[in-house]
């Protein structure tokens, strides 16, 4: 049998390739009946490996990650030619964490020979909703409105994270009931962080410094702790870079739902930083991340106060 899967969604082509290896159920022995290959990869390695007999089983796995990505292209055409003699007892399997091109040679060869090709893609922006609210259902989770908004807007296509924190929620409810969203600030205080950030960033953008230190001081008070002040900087710098970004892709002519799918934002969220993004030059934008960069060396050699620091930089980054 051969199998290629490849995509960037390493979530569900892990399960894919987890349930095939279930379904062929194939005696492993210690591991004499399987081979993983990582690039680069020597053909005649490869082939011993296809050839080889099983030992006291029906079956083989040979398992290559990455290979195809390799620049490599007489490799390649001699991987294609061998295909259609790959012997019936192998178990040829490809998972590639990229696309891959419909014209590359082993994937035209294993598309001809009837091969099992599985593309796992990411969900576009427009889609992260509905591909939340399936893979909720898949967990036995069943999300209220606001709460599924708010984990597509705050995860967008991080999909590994979105499993890891419907998890997180499946185990703080026991499955029971609809989450809602105040179960998800609970479990994902970082959401409501990063809706705090935004506001913090539009008042700096709207030059109201006053408006700024008020949004800071929501998150902050004389108990909170250093590593707190630091997730709120990190928050900071991420949406910033966050606005270098949009800035850059739409002053090259991109558009709002161009730049949400190129940096994998929520379209939502995309068309926010899109509309505060355009509140700063690029120039602008630079000249605030030196200053993050100031800020980050004041917070970690304790030149001042890490609240003070911090509404110091919302101070400079109103005067740009």
């Amino acid at each position: 049998m051969l199998a290629i899967f490849h995509g960037e969604n390493r979530l569900e082509q892990e399960e894919a390739v987890a349930s095939l290896l279930a379904e062929l159920r194939l005696e492993d022995f210690g591991g004499m009946n399987k081979v993983v290959f990582e690039p680069p990869v020597n053909f005649s390695d490869l082939r011993q490996a296809c050839d080889t007999f099983p030992f006291l089983g029906d079956g083989r796995l040979v398992l290559l990650r990455g290979a195809l990505a390799q620049e490599n292209d007489a490799w390649a055409k001699q991987v294609a030619e061998y295909l259609p003699s790959l012997p019936s007892f192998t178990h040829l399997l490809f998972v590639e964490s990229k696309n891959i091109p419909l014209s590359h040679p082993i994937l035209k060869a294993a598309r001809q020979l009837g091969a099992r090709v599985t593309l796992n893609e990411l969900p576009k922006p427009k889609e992260v909703s509905t591909w939340v609210m399936r893979r909720a259902q898949k967990l036995g989770l069943r999300l209220e409105p606001a709460a599924l908004q708010l984990l597509s807007q705050n995860l967008g296509t991080q999909v590994q994270l979105v499993d890891q924190e419907l998890r997180k929620l499946l185990a703080y409810r026991g499955g029971a009931g609809n989450i809602t969203v105040e179960d998800v600030r609970v479990m994902m205080p970082y959401a409501a962080l990063a809706d705090v950030i935004f506001d913090m960033v539009d008042a700096i953008g709207q030059r109201r410094p006053g408006a700024a230190v008020r949004h800071l001081h929501r998150l902050i008070d004389p108990a909170t702790k250093t590593d707190e002040f630091l997730r709120i900087f990190g928050m900071m710098v991420r949406q910033f870079r966050l606005l270098i970004q949009t800035r850059w892709l739409a002053d090259s002519g991109s558009k709002q739902q161009e730049i949400a799918q190129q940096l994998g934002l929520h379209p939502y969220v995309g068309e926010k930083m899109l509309a505060q993004a355009q509140r700063f030059s690029m120039e602008q934008l630079r000249e605030a991340y030196r200053l993050l960069r100031q800020t980050d060396l004041a917070l970690k050699t304790g030149q001042m106060p890490y609240a003070m620091a911090l509404e110091l930089l919302i101070a400079q980054l109103c005067r740009l």
